[in-house]
């Protein structure tokens, strides 16, 4: 994770040079139009990385660490939870690596050359408070405490008297919303609601600092977090690969083998996600190498121009019929989206596509390459309250037209509709009341297709965290019906 250079650090040696990737040799054995396709691709993949390249202020020389956690007193893993002999170990652990440890608006503001670690807990559990709190005095070391203030005071959660005693320990109290909303999912009023912490708990201490929960945020919630005041927020995922928006800090998920991992993912900013990540971009490179695979056109709710509604990341993979895999990744103002489809209908059509889009609040535009050229985007944000977006690429030499539209009309309600010259598309999905403080995990949907394969669909997505899957049946007029499943991860 890469953080902010100190402005008024002297400058004692030249900018790194800015990353490259070179182009992959042609592999041997493809011709015809699968051949003229990987060649289009492979100059694909060289805008895109000399796009990146350029976008990105140069990578940091070091990265503070965040360690997150949520328990203690209990086992490591999903739950997020560690002993107190545990979190001793990773505290000497990070010591024995020259780390120096501090709250997480130091960190924000620390030089990009200084090695600094944070130890960071969710939710406010009491056990922080009762567990680690000496632990941590013992080690001399501050930490930072995201508290959900509607919880203050209640059994098993932190009361207003500990969370001024940590404060007065040295710690950092941020805010992890009023809540624990599902931001990414809120209004403009909802946000409002969930990111402005009561004077009441925090006195003339106002955090500076907020943990999104769920690692679920987007445009829209950071620049509510910066009219609420808010000067950092913790986003979760893998590491930035230039520096990092200090609003949407990087913070790699633990592991339940950090007594050895735990160096090995320091010097390298391995996330658990390295290896869905690893997955999203080599399978669609693989899948279907050999062969003639006709182009087809891009998935219909795909936009090359993705930005107001991502965080700093997403893959996702679906399958329905076809094989469809998408990735995004967020570099400040910058984004770079991927999107690839495998075996579309009876030919077993193929599609692949890269674009890189620059934000210019409230406009993003983008521009890459596809399986059949040449390949723009562009998008405008509804005011916080979704967004319009369009694309345009060219297939069988025919310039081919794309739009489609995100609205989020109130909170955990959420209407799309997108349109090409294959069909239309048409969906409306709510997050059903219940576990609303976990950001109200099961959504239910349906809506309408028009066009190729028309009729009706329904679907129902599960939460875990920043991970999810969804499930859809489809039909037609004809009577068939199609399932497909859908795995997506966001950070």
């Amino acid at each position: 994770m890469s953080i902010l250079p100190d402005p008024t650090a002297p400058t004692t040696a030249a900018p790194p040079a800015r990353p490259t990737c070179p182009l992959p040799p042609r592999l041997p054995g493809i011709r015809g139009s699968a051949g003229r396709s990987l060649t289009r691709l492979r100059v694909g993949v060289g805008l895109v990385a000399a796009a990146l390249g350029a976008a990105l202020p140069g990578a940091a020389q070091a990265a503070p660490v965040v360690l997150v956690y949520h328990q203690v007193g209990t086992s490591g893993g999903a739950s997020l939870g560690i002993d107190p002999d545990a979190l001793n170990r990773r505290i000497e652990t990070l010591r024995r690596m020259g780390y120096r440890f501090v709250t997480a608006s130091e960190a924000a503001r620390a030089p990009a050359s200084e090695r600094v670690a944070v130890i960071q807990f969710d939710d406010g559990f009491e056990s922080v408070y009762r567990l680690a709190l000496p632990v941590l005095r013992a080690q001399g070391v501050p930490g930072t405490a995201y508290v959900i203030w509607s919880r203050v005071g209640q059994p098993g959660s932190l009361s207003a008297a500990q969370v001024q005693e940590l404060r007065a320990a040295g710690w950092e109290i941020g805010t992890h919303t009023h809540a624990h909303a599902a931001l990414a999912d809120l209004s403009p009023a909802g946000l409002r609601r969930e990111l402005a912490a009561p004077d009441q708990e925090t006195g003339d201490a106002a955090p500076r600092c907020v943990a999104y929960p769920l690692n679920r945020q987007d445009a829209r919630v950071r620049r509510e977090a910066r009219r609420q005041g808010l000067q950092c927020g913790v986003a979760g995922g893998p590491p930035a690969l230039g520096r990092a928006d200090p609003m949407a800090l990087p913070a790699p998920a633990i592991t339940p083998w950090d007594d050895s991992l735990l160096p090995m993912r320091v010097r390298w900013g391995l996330d658990a996600r390295a290896p869905l990540l690893l997955m999203g971009v080599t399978a669609p490179a693989l899948d279907g190498v050999r062969g003639e695979h006709p182009a087809t056109r891009p998935p219909l709710t795909w936009n090359p121009a993705h930005y107001e509604l991502l965080g700093n990341g997403l893959i996702s993979a679906a399958w329905r019929g076809e094989r469809e895999t998408r990735l995004a990744w967020r570099e400040g103002a910058w984004s770079v989206n991927v999107a690839a489809r495998r075996g579309v209908g009876p030919e077993n059509g193929a599609y692949t596509g890269a674009g890189v889009a620059l934000n210019v609040s409230p406009f993003t535009l983008a521009a890459g390459l596809d399986s059949s050229g040449p390949l723009l985007g562009g998008a405008v944000a509804l005011g916080g309250y979704g967004e319009l977006w369009g694309r345009a690429s060219r297939l069988r030499d025919e310039w081919q037209w794309g739009w489609g539209g995100t609205f989020i009309p109130a909170d955990y309600w959420v209407v799309t509709a997108a349109h090409d010259a294959a069909g239309t598309q048409l969906g409306l999905r709510a997050a059903v009341p219940w576990q609303s403080g976990e950001g109200r995990p099961l959504r239910l949907g349906g809506g309408y297709r028009w066009g190729e394969k028309p009729g009706p669909f329904a679907e129902a997505e599960y939460r875990v965290g920043s991970y999810a899957v969804t499930a859809e049946l489809s039909g037609d007029a004809s009577g068939e019906r199609r399932f497909g499943v859908k795995f997506t991860s966001v950070w």
